[in-house]
C-alpha cells in the first residue's frame, strides 16, 4: 500500500512515464497491425495516465503536508520571517517543559540576528507522527554584524511533527543533535543578547 501511495500520489512521474511509453508503443503496434485489442490497451494506458495525474493533483498525502510545512519553515528561516516559522509550531509543542511560546521567543530572537538555509530533510514517517532530521547553515542577518560561533556554522536538528486539528503538520518537539546535543533554549545562548 505504501508503494501505491508513493507512486500514485506522492511521486507519480515514474508511473506516468511508463504509461506514456506503453501508450506510444501500443499506439505504434496498433497503427501497424490494426488490431482492436491493441488499440483498446493503448487507450487504457492513456486513460490510466490521465487518472494518475488527476489523483496526484487532487490528493495531498501526509508526507506532502509535512514537506509543505518543512518548506514553509525553511523559507521563513532564510527570509527572516519568524511569525511564519512560528505558525508551523504546534500549540502542543513541548521540549523539556518548554512550550510553544518559549520556542517562539527563541525563534524571534534568533531571526533578528541570523538567517538559516535548510538542507535536505530526512523524514521517518509513522502513523500520525514523523521524525525529521535536517541541517541548517547559519549566517548573519542583513545589517547585523553577528559572528556565528565557529563551532555552530551548521547545526543538525531533529524534530517530531504531527497533524493538528486542522490537518496541518506542525512541530511538536525539537532538539539540536550536532555539533553537540542540546535543547533549543540552550542553543540560543550562542546568540547576542541572551
Amino acid at each position: 500500500m505504501d508503494a501505491i501511495r508513493y507512486f500514485v500520489f506522492e511521486n507519480p512521474t515514474t508511473l506516468l512515464v511508463v504509461l506514456l511509453i506503453a501508450t506510444i508503443l501500443l499506439g505504434t503496434v496498433w497503427r501497424r497491425t490494426g488490431k482492436r485489442g491493441v488499440r483498446a490497451a493503448a487507450f487504457a494506458c492513456l486513460l490510466a495516465g490521465a487518472l494518475v495525474a488527476l489523483l496526484a493533483y487532487l490528493v495531498e498525502t501526509d508526507r506532502e503536508r509535512l514537506q509543505r510545512t518543512l518548506d514553509t519553515m525553511a523559507r521563513a528561516a532564510d527570509d527572516g520571517r519568524p511569525e511564519i516559522f512560528i505558525e508551523r509550531i504546534s500549540p502542543e509543542y513541548r521540549t523539556d517543559g518548554q512550550g510553544k511560546e518559549g520556542l517562539a521567543d527563541i525563534v524571534r530572537h534568533g531571526l533578528t540576528h541570523v538567517r538559516a538555509s535548510a538542507g535536505m530533510a530526512s523524514v521517518d514517517m509513522e502513523e500520525n507522527t514523523a521524525t525529521v532530521r535536517q541541517t541548517y547553515a547559519f549566517r548573519s542577518a542583513p545589517g547585523k554584524q553577528v559572528a556565528v560561533a565557529e563551532q555552530f556554522p551548521k547545526v543538525e536538528w531533529q524534530g517530531t511533527f504531527g497533524p493538528d486539528g486542522d490537518g496541518e503538520w506542525r512541530l511538536r518537539s525539537a532538539r539540536v543533535l550536532a555539533p553537540k546535543s542540546m535543547l533549543p533554549q540552550e542553543a540560543v545562548r550562542y546568540l547576542p543578547g541572551r
